[in-house]
């Protein structure tokens, strides 16, 4: 049994409350974000439109197929963090069709081993997986 000592505790997230700059639209949320004044940014539709026409090359690249399981995949994974590489997000080689069950993952602990997953699937190391998304199309 580990000693209580040696335990961290549990970190606490809070979302921040800025104001809405110029151009964002407030979108309807829970009632929980409402009552305390907190919004959300609203994706443009540029950069939906985008999204979406990389989401079906990913999708059509890997003919349908979840890469880990085979199964009709539906989803495309960010192999870099989108929020730690804003300028990898739409690059193909950062890319991979997953199908839903493969994709779900919470935190950093199973972003980790969904890594370690597509790495084995490959043949390669997590660290030349890291490598192949950073390189450019």
């Amino acid at each position: 049994m580990l000693k209580r000592s040696i335990l961290k505790p549990k970190k606490n997230y809070t979302l921040k409350k800025t104001p809405l700059k110029r151009g964002e639209v407030k979108l309807k949320s829970s009632s929980v974000l409402q009552k305390n004044n907190i919004s959300l940014k609203k994706q443009s539709d540029k950069a939906k439109e985008l999204w979406e026409k990389v989401r079906a090359e990913i999708i059509k690249r890997d003919t349908g197929k979840c890469q880990l399981c085979g199964k009709p995949g539906t989803q495309v994974h960010h192999i870099l963090l989108r929020s730690k590489r804003k300028d990898l997000l739409y690059s193909k080689n950062n890319l991979i069709c997953l199908c839903s069950k493969c994709h779900s993952h919470s935190g950093m602990t199973g972003y980790m081993e969904l890594s370690y997953k597509i790495a084995f699937k490959k043949g390669i190391t997590v660290e030349e997986l890291f490598k192949q998304a950073e390189k450019e199309d």
